[in-house]
């Protein structure tokens, strides 16, 4: 990575802290005028998308690897962080963010805390700090865009955590997911909070077979889209 590479840092002038219905923290952009999660709860949300539905679906795989597009407050790391370490599950993770949080606002966030592991706050900390690092069974890089992300490399799973169409339509067009589909393992999938029928529809040219769970609360569904093995594909 280059000098030119690394993203601004965002400040307190951009972004504001805000709790959320289940007491875990969020943040709040005033450029975008949107919150990085759901209002109903950060850490519900995540943990019901990105964990319940996205990694833990992968935990047959000697070792899972992870794209996150929007890493933000760093909260999703660090709940495939804590699941690696309990679990004892090895995780390669990479976090995309072009607009990265400053470390002083990345220290007052509660996740550490709110989730009873404060003394990973440290690790928790490096994810803002460093761009890579090795802790136990976490592989941690992250990436100011998903066009620094190798052609070759395969994800068994990635979170789709971007700002809603409305907010941020450019990560949501057609030849972004076409990209994304290319870097998912067969068998992987993406998982996001949206359900909008168009973001649908463009995973589905992409090539992902996509399906609508339950969404988190105040949603009431979500979409999970997933590349077919190779064999299931022939077979339809």
């Amino acid at each position: 990575m280059t000098t030119n590479d690394i993203p601004p840092m965002l400040g307190w002038d951009d972004v504001y802290i805000v709790t959320t219905r289940d007491g875990s923290d969020t943040l709040y952009s005033r450029s975008h005028n949107a919150t990085y999660h759901s209002l109903f709860g950060a850490v519900g949300e995540s943990k019901h998308v990105f964990i319940q539905h996205g990694l833990k679906t992968l935990t047959d795989r000697p070792s899972i690897s992870i794209l996150e597009f929007g890493f933000g407050t760093g909260l999703n790391a660090f709940l495939a962080y804590l699941f690696a370490i309990t679990s004892e599950k090895q995780i390669q993770y990479t976090g995309i963010e072009a607009y990265p949080i400053d470390a002083e606002i990345a220290q007052k966030l509660n996740y550490p805390q709110y989730l009873a592991f404060p003394e990973e706050q440290d690790i928790f900390l490096r994810m803002h700090l460093e761009v890579s690092f090795i802790s136990d069974s976490f592989h941690f890089t992250k990436l100011p865009g998903y066009t620094h992300v190798p052609a070759d490399e395969e994800f068994d799973c990635i979170f789709f955590d971007a700002f809603a169409p409305g907010a941020q339509p450019e990560l949501w067009e057609q030849s972004v997911f076409d990209q994304l589909y290319k870097l998912t393992s067969e068998g992987g999938c993406l998982v996001t909070y949206c359900a909008q029928g168009e973001a649908r529809r463009r995973m589905e040219k992409a090539g992902y077979k996509v399906e609508r769970i339950p969404g988190p609360p105040g949603k009431r569904e979500m979409l999970r889209a997933v590349r077919e093995w190779e064999s299931e594909r022939v077979r339809a």
